[in-house]
């Protein structure tokens, strides 16, 4: 599991230690706004994980433009949010699709969905699931969130702010065991872990490989997948 750093304080923590943190790390505001504290994980790759304040009356489509922008997008794919009672999606174009009670549109307020938890998905073929947990509700104002670190993630003023995310993982070559720098997409189907290589083992694997494919080792839960290269 990935440590990762408090973008207010510079502290190090881990994924459940910071949830902890910043309970207390958040600051006050005599200009508060009703906020969420979202924790989003990877699905698949729980090493790669953020932590958000989200306004309560920003969209879903906010935040899946936000996690297109920072996390996932390659390709323009669908995407959507899972609930226990409701599914909200993106379609592919601007085709309006037939919503119905249990498939509705992203333009609803994440305060109007009740789950503590809930999933979203980008691209429904090489689909990148997300975990999103609600650590916390409260009264939170994003202008507050200035850090005061020099080297501070930076945040967003359109609803969203960057808390915290994980530090890079570590991939190991799987020629000689080495720190990755990049993945054969023409053999990771076939091959797994074994495609990530690092620079010398890439340019001898050139000489094997019928159409050497390469993508960048990126700290993203979409790393090795479909065309996103960060």
């Amino acid at each position: 599991m990935t440590d990762g750093d408090c973008s207010r304080c510079g502290d190090t923590y881990t994924k459940r230690g910071m949830s902890r943190h910043l309970r207390a790390c958040l600051p006050d505001s005599s200009e508060r706004t009703s906020a969420f504290h979202l924790r989003i994980t990877g699905a698949q790759r729980s090493d790669y994980w953020l932590h958000l304040l989200v306004e309560a009356e920003t969209t879903l489509s906010r935040l899946d433009a936000f996690l297109r922008e920072f996390w996932l997008e390659c390709c323009g794919h669908m995407s959507a949010f899972t609930t226990e009672t409701a599914r909200y999606e993106k379609p592919y174009d601007d085709q309006a699709p037939a919503y119905g009670p249990d498939r509705q549109s992203m333009d609803v307020p994440i305060r109007a969905v009740d789950d503590e938890a809930f999933t979203y998905e980008y691209d429904f073929g090489s689909t990148t699931t997300l975990d999103v947990a609600v650590v916390d509700t409260g009264d939170w104002s994003l202008a507050d969130l200035e850090s005061r670190r020099a080297d501070a993630l930076e945040t967003d003023t359109d609803g969203i702010g960057l808390l915290a995310r994980n530090d890079p993982p570590e991939i190991d070559c799987g020629t000689c065991g080495e720190s990755a720098t990049k993945v054969c997409q023409t053999c990771l189907w076939q091959y797994g872990p074994d495609a990530w290589l690092c620079e010398p083992c890439a340019t001898d694997h050139e000489a094997d490989c019928e159409r050497p494919n390469y993508l960048p080792k990126v700290n993203s839960p979409r790393t090795g997948v479909c065309g996103y290269r960060g």
